[in-house]
């Protein structure tokens, strides 16, 4: 079948108006122009954002002992805070933006003392100060916060949880107690007014 020239353009003009049409009116179409969907920041995600840190949702992972990582329920947004020396800390974007002064946030701020561990001295300063890292209750039993889908056990990140929920990156609470500052220095990235800070 022969097709001329003028009904193939009168085509081509209904379609391209048919689309401009259904985009003008807010429609959704599949053509290339057609942007995808924005999604809002959560009120916590835009604080962390507005202090200079990146908002990730993570899920818990366990990770026990060699190369197996076991994606846990639940989902949180932290917020991620990078250095030019490459060092990172991470806290829930709750706690960070928490209207009033979070257990995690005292710990930061007032860097209590805690003990020394021939171990992993990130997880026993966490308990030494009434945290928990820990995802069982053999040493062996480890596990932390990592992107989505992740497969390598080296990218969950030990998270010191206290009573109140609030979280922060155990390593970095743990640096942070010694006077070494990784990612950036939280003290006043908290939006409560935090006592001693």
């Amino acid at each position: 079948m022969k097709r001329s020239p003028a009904l193939v353009v009168s085509v081509l003009a209904l379609v391209a108006g048919t689309a401009v049409a259904a985009n003008a009116a807010g429609t959704p179409h599949s053509g290339p122009a057609a942007a995808p969907p924005r999604h809002a920041l959560s009120a916590d995600a835009a604080w962390c954002a507005q202090q200079g840190g990146k908002a990730e949702t993570r899920v818990p992972y366990y990770t026990g002992t060699g190369e197996k990582i076991t994606p846990l329920g639940g989902a949180r947004d932290m917020c991620l805070f990078t250095a030019g020396d490459g060092s990172q800390i991470m806290i829930a974007a709750d706690t960070l933006a928490a209207d009033k002064p979070t257990l995690a946030a005292l710990a930061y701020v007032r860097k209590p003392s805690g003990p020394s561990s021939p171990g992993n001295p990130s997880i026993a300063y966490c308990q030494g100060i009434n945290g928990t890292a820990m995802f069982g209750n053999k040493p062996t039993d480890g596990g932390g916060w990592g992107p989505k889908n992740e497969t390598d056990p080296s990218k969950a990140i030990s998270a010191c949880m206290f009573a109140d929920g609030s979280v922060i990156d155990a390593w970095g609470l743990k640096y942070h107690e010694g006077g070494v500052i990784r990612g950036a220095d939280l003290t006043k990235k908290f939006r409560a007014a935090i006592p001693g800070a």
